[in-house]
């Protein structure tokens, strides 16, 4: 499948173009686009669809817009994560992705010189374009910064091939292309200094320097500026006749600069060949430092490149040195600092060694350091030079190494950003990109080996964590190795054990160069950083370094900040409260775990290990006490927690589900380990406690999946209590996605539950399970059981002051009278109605609004009905739950088909569609059964059929036999009419046994 979006948007397939329909669905496809791959959440796509004013059906607009869509792409192209909806794109499928990857492949080949691969492949990218980007779509703000952001790529595009064909010598034919580009953005100075070069060179002096007065008149007219250094020099080289001929090297250059003197120092290392990626920050360096300097006074030119150890900040600033170094004709200087190691360098050493190569005797040195720098100083006050401080340890070690004038210019490395250093900018680098990785890979082991096993190439990248110096080493280690295919190194480090000795080679090791950083550490947060490698978790907030510790909090905070300012650790991102999250590189993570085998004795790893869990588990006790989700008891065990003294957390109080989803991800990944540690108590009381965010969120594969891992732990530890809540947790998680046999399975681990929580004397435990036994009876057919298990419940929450269970029980008995005692329904209806208003439980409240509404219409109160329907309606709108919405539409939707209301169909369809997304199998079988009966009443009987049967096949195997007899005489009906009697007799059959006769088992 091919997406292009630059020109109009545009999708085929193998037979050819694909129909995107007109309007919201194109600009919903255009924003899927704009992020493809990540996940784009609803309200995100209602705003950009709707802007200000989006209709109340939005959201299932969208829905019915998103199913459109993957009626067209495919049904596995789109689908819908916690953070939204995600659209996969393949690479190489998208054209704005292969304009990227051609241009940055254009621009690495003109950085190295070769000029004929980079015009071809920038032409490559060129040809992509069909227009303005998203051409004929109304733009809304998100689209409009992806073009504009597309736009300013091809200009840059643009400008590099038109540099490459100029080093090429084609002056004369750029001439009235360039043309062409200056009249279309004047202010641009690339472009104008482009074609001043090419007239300049094609014996055209006169037009070239017209049209530097040209750009004179026009930037003083639109900015108040004059132009830049660039256009000024090469103005001043095409008056002087010192321009000289094409340069046969980097292409455009002005020309006519006076070579540096003979015994200037020029002490960079050997540029990088194989440079790769960082083009953004080589821009950003060339751009602050790439300008002749100004001589005399001024504020010293100074850029800082930051990062951990590894991640290229060395390469970075030597290649980017080189490349301005001519803009410095005195010379450069360089030095390493050392500042990672046990023993930095002593700036006055440093002093010493620029002052020689500087000319001064070395017996005229000063000897204090304050001397040494202001001699510096003067020596570099009349100078042009280039000054690269290597691998700094902190301000105070640079500061005396700095010029004094803005004539010099100074690039630092540090692990630490080095804020304090005045007027400096700062560069911080970050691991690469995957495509980048695979790129820099290729450059060192060969580009046929990647092509010719990419999905190895890409997990040897993956595996290294984007980490330059862990990529190099696996590419040196293929050079040496040319006989091994790339799956067998890749096989080699997911060995998470070995992986950090595979990542060493000759004097190249990403052990030796985390362990610069670790040594530089204070005791305390070296063992921070140890404990913390210990957890199996993506991410973490600062109390966690806290419990490991067994500090205050901010203490604690304060430790994970020092690895951050030393790059040990990372700032994954900001919760709702507006603290930060934490991460580390697994590369790190390896090697801090690696530490703590070596230096921590095992048990107090164990301990610390125990009070991070105890930690979660206490934050995830008080949030889902404030979460309105299951009347179910909240059952605890005795595990110890572990609890800051500032008492509930400020997010907690404030939005206790906006905290479960910022938590959810490292929560659950606690609990895992937790299990894998045997640390089976604290596993499933914390487990239980997630349960109502999961039901509230209507999580309920993930519920369903954490429930199994703790209910395992459980077994191995012999926890019967644990057991016991766990499943009774897994049985809420699977009534209402779940198929075949689930109403079997609810009846049958209802016994099993009331054997365990009798044997344990929990009575709000036993209250839930009589409750889902009368469920499960219910769905048999057996009202006097179901009706016996309701009244054990009411009994024994009303004992055990269990107000939840109460309430629930007078539901289910509710729902166990059904339709043949309607009055004796809404009677327990309504007294579920009270207890859920005292416990100030809306969802519950929603919950029993809506059986009340069904309860009436079935009573034929058309009006009682919608009355009880629209207050539910009220809340859940306030309210982000799939299940509650789905239950909350199919109501309405049986409610207006009871009373021939046209708007039966709209709601069923919409129900269908949520439950359908969410896999609500007794929903979706409701809401096919209201479609069918539509149908049958509009006359459509072919649609009738298929939703009948649709309906009763989930209803079978869901095995709830009220639900199957009802659905099945529907189905005779429709089977009826569509001229098949002895299809309709035999469901009609069907239907009267199944009605007459509860099941037994």
């Amino acid at each position: 499948m091919e997406f292009a979006v630059l020109g109009p948007l545009h999708v085929s397939g193998d037979q050819g173009p694909l129909p995107l329909g007109v309007g919201k669905q194109r600009t919903l496809l255009a924003e899927l686009l704009c992020r493809a791959g990540r996940p784009v959440s609803p309200a995100t796509l209602v705003e950009a669809l709707w802007e200000q004013r989006p209709p109340r059906t939005a959201a299932d607009n969208l829905r019915l817009y998103v199913h459109q869509l993957r009626r067209t792409l495919g049904q596995d192209r789109i689908t819908r994560t916690d953070a939204g909806f995600v659209l996969a794109v393949h690479p190489g499928e998208l054209d704005a992705e292969r304009f990227e990857t051609l241009a940055g492949r254009g621009g690495d080949a003109l950085s190295g010189g070769d000029h004929e691969q980079a015009a071809a492949l920038l032409r490559q990218a060129l040809e992509l374009w069909r227009g303005p980007v998203y051409a004929g779509l109304n733009l809304t703000a998100g689209l409009r910064d992806h073009a504009r952001r597309l736009e300013e790529e091809r200009l840059a595009a643009l400008e590099h091939r038109i540099e490459a064909d100029l080093a090429r010598g084609l002056h004369a034919v750029l001439i009235a292309e360039l043309t062409e580009l200056v009249a279309e953005h004047p202010l641009r100075e690339r472009p104008r200094r482009q074609l001043m070069l090419a007239l300049a060179r094609s014996g055209r002096q006169a037009e070239a320097l017209a049209s530097y007065r040209e750009a004179r008149r026009v930037f003083a007219a639109e900015l108040g500026l004059d132009p830049g250094a660039e256009l000024n020099r090469l103005h001043q080289a095409i008056l002087t006749g010192t321009l000289g001929p094409a340069p046969g090297g980097a292409a455009g250059g002005a020309g006519g600069a006076a070579g540096p003197a003979a015994r200037s120092p020029a002490q960079l290392p050997t540029d990088i060949s194989d440079f790769t990626g960082r083009g953004e920050q080589l821009a950003q360096l060339t751009s602050l430092l790439g300008d002749e300097p100004s001589q005399g006074p001024g504020q010293v030119r100074m850029c800082v490149i930051a990062g951990m150890g590894g991640v290229g900040k060395t390469t970075l600033a030597v290649h980017a040195a080189h490349r301005i170094a001519r803009h410095y004709p005195d010379g450069q200087l360089h030095t390493n600092l050392h500042g990672a190691e046990a023993s930095p360098a002593d700036p006055g050493q440093v002093l010493a060694a620029f002052l020689t190569a500087l000319g001064v005797p070395r017996s005229t040195l000063p000897e204090s350091v304050d001397e040494r720098a202001a001699l510096f100083r003067s020596s570099l006050a009349e100078r042009r030079m280039l000054i690269v401080l290597d691998n700094a340890a902190s301000e105070q070690q640079v500061r005396p190494l700095l010029p004094g004038t803005s004539g010099c210019a100074v690039i630092i490395t540090s692990r630490a950003r080095l804020s304090g250093l005045s007027g400096a900018a700062l560069i911080e680098l970050s691991v690469l990109h995957l495509r980048q990785g695979v790129r820099l890979l290729a450059r060192i082991a060969g580009a046929g080996r990647v092509e010719a096993e990419p999905e190895a190439a890409a997990e040897i990248v993956r595996l290294s964590d984007g980490i330059p110096l862990a990529v190099r080493v696996a590419g040196a280690r293929l050079v040496a190795r040319p006989h091994w295919p790339l799956t067998r190194l890749a096989g080699q480090l997911k060995d998470e054990r070995r992986r950090l000795d595979q990542f060493a080679t000759g004097d190249l090791a990403v052990r030796a160069s985390l362990a610069l950083s670790y040594v530089g550490l204070e005791p305390a947060a070296r063992r921070a950083f140890r404990l913390l490698g210990t957890l199996e978790v993506p991410d973490f907030a600062g109390w966690v370094a806290g419990a490991l510790l067994d500090v205050p909090v901010p203490v604690g905070e304060e430790l994970v900040e020092s690895l951050v300012d030393t790059q040990l650790v990372l700032i994954s991102g900001v919760d709702p409260a507006g603290q930060p999250r934490y991460r580390f590189h697994d590369l790190v993570r390896l090697y801090a775990r690696e530490r703590a085998e070596l230096e921590d004795r095992p048990e107090a790893v164990a301990a610390a290990l125990g009070r991070a869990f105890g930690g979660w588990l206490a934050l995830a006790e008080q949030a889902t006490e404030r979460v309105q989700g299951s009347s179910s008891a909240i059952i605890h065990g005795s595990a110890p927690r572990w609890s800051s003294p500032d008492g509930t957390p400020w997010e907690i109080r404030q939005d206790p589900m906006a905290w479960f989803d910022t938590e959810r991800t490292a929560l659950v990944a606690a609990i895992r380990q937790a299990c894998a540690l045997g640390l089976a108590e604290v596993a499933w009381d914390t487990a239980c406690c997630a349960e109502r965010y999961f039901d509230v969120s209507g999580l309920f594969d993930d519920w369903r999946a954490l429930h199994e891992r703790v209910l395992a732990a459980c077994l191995a530890a012999g926890d019967r209590l644990g057991e016991a809540v766990i499943r009774r947790g897994l049985m809420h998680a699977t009534t209402w996605t779940e198929t075949g046999g689930a109403m079997a399975a609810q009846y049958d681990g209802a016994e099993r539950l009331i054997a365990m929580f009798t044997e344990l004397d929990e009575r709000r435990g036993l209250s839930d399970a009589y409750v889902l036994r009368a469920w499960g009876e219910a769905a048999r057919g057996d009202m006097a059981q179901g009706l016996r298990s309701g009244r054990l419940a009411l009994e024994l929450a009303e004992r055990s002051g269990h107000q939840g269970g109460e309430a629930r029980a007078h539901v289910c008995m509710a729902v166990a009278y059904g339709t043949r005692d309607i009055r004796m329904a809404i009677v327990h209806l309504l007294r579920g109605l009270d207890l859920a208003a005292k416990l100030g439980n809306p969802r519950f409240e929603a919950t029993t609004l809506q059986f009340l509404g069904l309860a009436h219409a079935h009573a034929k109160e058309f009006e009682a009905g919608l009355e009880y329907m629209v207050r539910a309606l009220a809340i859940y709108r306030q309210i982000r739950d799939p299940l509650l919405e789905a239950m909350g539409l199919v109501a309405l939707a049986k409610l207006y088909a009871g009373h021939h209301d046209p708007r039966a169909r709209a709601v069923a369809e919409a129900a269908e569609l949520l439950s359908r997304s969410h896999r609500l199998a007794h929903h979706r079988a409701d809401a096919l059964w209201v479609l069918g009966a539509v149908d049958l009443a509009e006359g459509r009987v072919q649609e009738a059929v298929a939703h009948l049967e649709e309906s009763v096949r989930l209803w079978r195997a869901r095995g709830w036999q009220e639900f199957l007899a009802g659905a099945l005489d529907s189905l005779a009906e429709a089977y009826a009419a569509a001229g098949d009697p002895a299809a309709a007799a035999a469901a009609r059959l069907e239907a009267r046994s199944l009605a007459g006769s509860p099941q037994t088992g």
